[in-house]
Parts: C-alpha cells; structure tokens; sequence
C-alpha cells in the first residue's frame, strides 16, 4: 500500500515540475511585441476653440509625411473632435482624421484615436503659444494609428498594428501657426 502511495506522490510531483518547465519555455518563446520606426507625421495648428468646458475643435494642415521606407506627401485636410475627460488631469481624448496626397498622387485616409495627458505647465504652454513635450508639459501622448488607401505601394499600411508618439506640440500665437509633430511606429510581434 505504501508503494502505491508513494508512486502517486511521485507522479503528480513529475506532473507539476513538467508542468512548470513547459509554462516556463512556452512563455520564453514568447516575444514580446517591438516597436519599428515607420516614419514622421507633421501637420499645422492654425487654432483651437473651445465650445464649452469639455469639448474643442481644431484647425489643421497643411502639413507632411514621410514614411522611413520610401514616400512622402502633403497633408491638405485635417479634422479633430477632442474630448477633455473630466479628471484631475484634464486628459485631452482625441480623434483625428486626415486626408494625405502622397508624392505619386496615391490617396491616404490617416485617422488615429489617442490621449494627452497634460503635465505640469502645460495650460499655461497654451496660453503662451509655446511647445510641450513629453516630460515638458505633457506627461504622456499616445495614438492608435489607421491607414486606407487603394494604392498598391501603400496598400501594406491597411493592414499594420501603428502606434503614434507625440514628439512636440507647438501652440498657436498671434498671426504664427502652431506645430503637431507625430513619430509612427509598427508594432511587430
């Protein structure tokens, strides 16, 4: 009886070692996702309005794109709706769409949902016109970034994983526009 007792004992302990050396190697071989640098996004910010405490609009473009793998254009159109969540930081919740006309003529529809979490002095950066980034008015700015297009040299971009960086943030002053400036990143795994 006792043999028998000590057989089960040491099959459920090889049970739960194999059990743990497979979770182990399993979770190794699991890469976790990197980021590829894809290319710059520029546009102008011409102004912003407030229509109450929570909501704005902004008045965009012209501006570029420049992709790391070859092709740029001019960026004529674009459109913001911006949501200020009603937090201790005044999150801003963007949603963003643009028309691009790439250097061959091809048509892109750039859109991309994200967050600024302002920082400290940033509001004042507004008041002023002058530029915030992250650590430097703004504690962080992140996008989900979509693409559509027909064109067959970009069609890649309709199907990537793309994340948005805010790099730098100019505001507006007086008669001078301000300045949105966006890093693209895939996202590879």
């Amino acid at each position: 009886m006792l043999n028998k007792h000590w057989i089960t004992i040491v099959k459920f302990f090889i049970f739960f070692v194999s059990l743990f050396f497979v979770q182990n190697n399993y979770a190794a071989s699991m890469d976790p996702p990197t980021l590829k640098y894809l290319g710059s996004f520029q546009f102008d910010l011409n102004a912003t309005y407030f229509i109450d405490d929570y909501k704005m609009f902004s008045d965009f473009g012209p501006g570029k794109i420049t992709l790391k793998d070859g092709g740029s254009g001019i960026v004529n159109v674009c459109n913001e709706n911006t949501d200020v969540i009603a937090n201790d930081k005044k999150t801003i919740a963007l949603t963003v769409s643009c028309e691009i006309i790439m250097d061959d003529g091809a048509g892109l529809r750039l859109q991309y949902y994200g967050r600024i979490v302002p920082g400290k002095g940033f509001y004042e950066k507004v008041e002023h016109g002058e530029t915030a980034k992250v650590n430097d008015g703004v504690d962080s700015w992140f996008t989900g970034v979509t693409f559509r297009t027909s064109s067959k040299k970009y069609a890649y971009l309709n199907n990537e994983l793309i994340v948005g960086r805010g790099t730098s943030l100019t505001f507006p002053k007086g008669m001078r526009n301000g300045s949105v400036n966006y890093d693209f990143y895939k996202v590879t795994y």
